[in-house]
């Protein structure tokens, strides 16, 4: 499966990708704002991959121009609710719009296209880029959830629509 979108390919992750996706993920860059920083070894992603319930979680690999950026997911979900999450594949992408076009185009398929009707994140408080990233995309912080080191963010549809209305246009003309 793909969805194309603002110039960004995501690619529904296959196994073809789980190597690529683990050595991304072990990266020191990525690994250092994670809730599990712990070292994933081949087996263990396989493991995980040949595990994955493919109709509660939606991993995919996002590119452009045939390069990949990242990964991003929706998982577990339940009850119409997922848990969402995103990392680059360095830091090259950082303070560029790639982040903004692979999260509005996959939104866009979890709402408009799934029909989920929350996403919800947790986000090391540390991690101070994906707190600004997920406050402008319409996420808010629910308190009762939060604690001193992750921040705890629910994204609805229409604050996410109320969000990403001139972005989305902005990205559509560029």
């Amino acid at each position: 499966m793909t969805i194309e979108k603002y110039n960004i390919k995501l690619i529904r992750l296959s196994e073809k990708y789980i190597e690529d996706m683990r050595k991304w993920r072990n990266s020191d860059y990525v690994r250092s704002q994670m809730l599990y920083e712990d070292y994933i070894t081949s087996n263990m992603q396989l493991n995980w991959y040949n595990n994955l319930d493919k109709t509660k979680n939606f991993y995919f690999i996002g590119f452009k121009n045939d390069a990949p950026l990242g990964v991003i997911h929706l998982k577990n979900i339940e009850n119409n609710r997922g848990e969402g999450g995103i990392f680059l594949i360095g830091p090259e992408f950082e303070n560029t719009d790639i982040v903004a076009k692979m999260v509005i185009c996959f939104n866009d398929y979890i709402f408009y296209d799934l029909k989920i009707e929350c996403i919800y994140s947790h986000v090391k408080a540390t991690n101070k880029k994906a707190i600004s990233s997920s406050i402008s995309q319409g996420c808010v912080k629910n308190e009762s959830k939060s604690t001193e080191e992750i921040v705890y963010f629910e994204l609805f549809p229409n604050n996410y629509e109320k969000k990403t209305h001139k972005i989305k246009k902005i990205l559509q003309n560029g």
